[in-house]
């Protein structure tokens, strides 16, 4: 008795037939049929009942096909396990990634990621951090790309790049004739913030805090997205800050904004890929991991050691 012979048992219990089961086995029927007789006859019992016209299965045969199928389901998993462990890509990835930073980084690393493993599958999810990481914790992904530091004692973290945050406001504003912005020059401009749940709004309110800027004049405008603020702003009311992977030059062309960057070491956030202690696929991570940051622009700041 061998697995193969156990696989010829499934396929006849699931195809009702000896000659389908063949076909699906690859195999002739006769030497399907001879070796599910040779298993019979070694375990003493009739497995299928046969007849010119019908096929059952036997209260013994329905007993050893259940054991059967479990046996065979578990090594088609050991075999997947060793073909992930040796190519860690041959099963899909589903990574999550926050709405501030999906639509700008995706397109840079997506690409070269088909280009260089064709048969790689990754599924995306943009959530809010707090929805990642719960999904990531529940085992719902296998990794997510945060720009926030979480718990190290429940996940591995690998940094990739540090995105400064720049300033983004109406041509007509007065912040566009200074040279070197900084937070403190912000403190008389009303400031657009996203809604609660987004870790970009908390980093804005850091780098901006309440003793440089009037906070509680600016909770009535809470947008979702970044490009609701931007038209916002094209629109002459207040300013907000971008991560440098957003900013797009039609900005200025085509709706009147301008953009400053922030000399500020504060203002920045540090985006890291992060996954489960016990996470197996730690060399596919690290694979992605340099991926993404060999394609990431001269704005960032590198820091993951290659």
């Amino acid at each position: 008795m061998n697995l193969r012979d156990l696989s010829y048992i499934v396929a006849v219990a699931d195809q009702g037939s000896f000659i389908k089961a063949a076909r699906v086995c690859n195999v002739s029927q006769p030497t399907l049929s001879g070796q599910i007789k040779k298993l019979e006859e070694y375990l003493g019992n009739q497995i299928f009942e046969r007849s010119t016209k019908s096929l059952s299965i036997t209260k013994f045969g329905e007993q050893v096909i259940e054991k059967a199928r479990a046996i065979t389901s578990d090594a088609d998993q050991i075999t997947k396990l060793s073909k992930e462990n040796s190519d860690p890509w041959s099963s899909p990835l589903r990574l999550g990634i926050i709405p501030t930073l999906g639509p700008y980084l995706i397109p840079k690393f997506f690409l070269e990621l088909k280009h260089k493993i064709p048969e790689s599958k990754v599924f995306f999810d943009e959530n809010i951090t707090e929805n990642l990481l719960r999904k990531l914790s529940s085992g719902e992904l296998d990794a997510v790309l945060l720009a926030t530091d979480v718990d190290k004692q429940k996940f591995n973290n690998i940094d990739l790049f540090e995105e400064p945050f720049w300033a983004a406001f109406h041509k007509d504003s007065n912040l566009r004739n200074i040279d070197n912005l900084k937070s403190s020059d912000l403190k008389k401009e009303r400031m657009l913030l996203l809604h609660d749940g987004h870790c970009l709004r908390d980093q804005a309110l850091r780098v901006c805090s309440p003793k440089d800027i009037d906070i509680e004049q600016n909770l009535d405008t809470r947008a979702t997205s970044l490009e609701t603020l931007i038209n916002i702003v094209a629109a002459g009311e207040g300013f907000t800050l971008i991560p440098a992977l957003a900013l797009q030059s039609s900005w200025t062309t085509d709706m009147g904004i301008f953009v400053s960057k922030i000399n500020e070491k504060q203002a920045s956030r540090k985006i890291s890929l992060i996954y489960r202690k016990k996470f197996s696929k730690d060399k596919l991570l690290k694979e992605l991991a340099s991926m993404i940051v060999e394609q990431s622009p001269n704005t960032v700041k590198i820091l993951l050691n290659k």
